[in-house]
């Protein structure tokens, strides 16, 4: 539907913020890092945005882990980003709201980042990334598009404007699901005027998941034997060498562990990689990001799960540990060589509702 659409919509626009001033067409460069190839597109958005950035793929040399296009833009075309957004969707890239200055020795963009700003349309292109952020300082900002293509004051275009801007509408919200953001999204950028800006803030910004979640959060629990347990899935955990889709607490033998598990088969860890994480490994670590207290555990305290399925690991808590994953935001690694090719770690952030489910599955043992 949208790909139909976009082909016959091209009258339609998204409005550029009152105080924005288009320097220049956007641009696509290319930044090599370590394992991480930047891409960095500032300037406006076009029609031409596309076809601009088709070329881009065709000619540009991609040999990196990771690809992340850095967005700055105030804007431009909505079709353009809507069309821009499928693609870096389809590419397979990720999406950041940054800027990379022009390094002077070279006149092109370099390592340092800088807050960038992303709005109207660019936003649009923003969702298409498959993880996404906004980096501190960075803008992101959404409004309603506009569909009568300059026809306001013509009383014979209404009919087409109104017809559009519907059937526009539906193709936005069927956007906005499809790039794994809640329909709510659609409801919120629609409150603000063509000539006005509206800003989410990092928790709406999470909770109409704009932003890719990337800690673990909506614990629910569930009976188990004569206990319960409780538990936390994020696919978006699982990326790279990133294999931990899921986590689980609960209480065996009075002792407090922690299960890793991927999501799916396609995700796993292979016996030969889980064999050499067992001989390779040193133990695990929890730290609380939020006051740096951390907890360290042997290799005794981690039991790799051999078996070609879905756990991963399990990992036994003390008192101490418990208290930490409880607390606040925490890092939890299992220690081993990133040269075996796979990484287990995750973040979590617990909500009050999440403490009382992690109480609940500690109190009681699954016998």
């Amino acid at each position: 539907m949208i790909r139909e659409f976009l082909r016959l919509a091209l009258v339609v626009t998204g409005c550029l913020p009152a105080h924005a001033v288009i320097a220049k067409d956007i641009t696509f460069e290319m930044v090599y890092m370590n394992h991480t190839n930047m891409i960095v597109a500032e300037g406006d958005i076009t029609g031409d945005t596309p076809e601009i950035f088709e070329a881009f793929l065709q000619t540009e040399p991609f040999d990196g882990f990771r690809f992340v296009m850095a967005l700055h833009s105030d804007g431009g075309s909505l079709v353009g980003g809507l069309r821009l957004g499928q693609m870096i969707r389809e590419a397979g890239l990720d999406t950041t709201v940054q800027r990379h200055p022009l390094d002077p020795a070279t006149g092109k963009p370099g390592y340092d980042t800088a807050a960038g700003r992303c709005f109207s349309a660019c936003a649009i292109a923003f969702l298409g990334g498959v993880r996404r952020t906004v980096p501190e300082k960075s803008r992101l900002g959404f409004h309603q598009f506009s569909s009568a293509g300059g026809s306001f004051a013509k009383e014979d275009s209404v009919y087409m404007t109104e017809s559009t801007a519907q059937l526009m509408g539906a193709t936005v919200l069927g956007y906005i699901m499809k790039m794994g953001a809640e329909p709510d999204l659609f409801t919120w950028l629609s409150e603000a005027l063509p000539h006005e800006m509206w800003e989410p803030d990092q928790d709406e910004r999470t909770a109409l998941r704009i932003v890719t979640p990337d800690r673990f959060r909506g614990f629910a629990f569930e009976p188990y034997g004569a206990g319960v347990i409780t538990w936390s899935a994020l696919p978006e955990n699982v990326a790279g060498r990133s294999a931990v889709g899921q986590v689980t607490a609960y209480c065996k033998e009075r002792v407090p562990y922690i299960l890793l598990s991927s999501v799916s088969s396609a995700n796993g860890v292979d016996p030969r990689t889980r064999q050499m994480i067992a001989e390779e490994l040193s133990g695990w670590r929890m730290d609380n990001e939020a006051t740096g207290q951390s907890a360290s555990y042997g290799r005794d305290a981690v039991a790799i799960r051999m078996e070609d399925g879905l756990p991963l690991a399990e990992l036994k808590l003390d008192g101490q540990g418990v208290e930490l994953l409880k607390g606040g935001p925490v890092l939890i690694a299992v220690d081993f060589p990133a040269v075996i090719g796979a990484m287990f770690y995750l973040r979590t952030d617990p909500t009050e509702a999440d403490r009382a489910s992690l109480d609940a599955a500690f109190r009681l043992c699954i016998r």
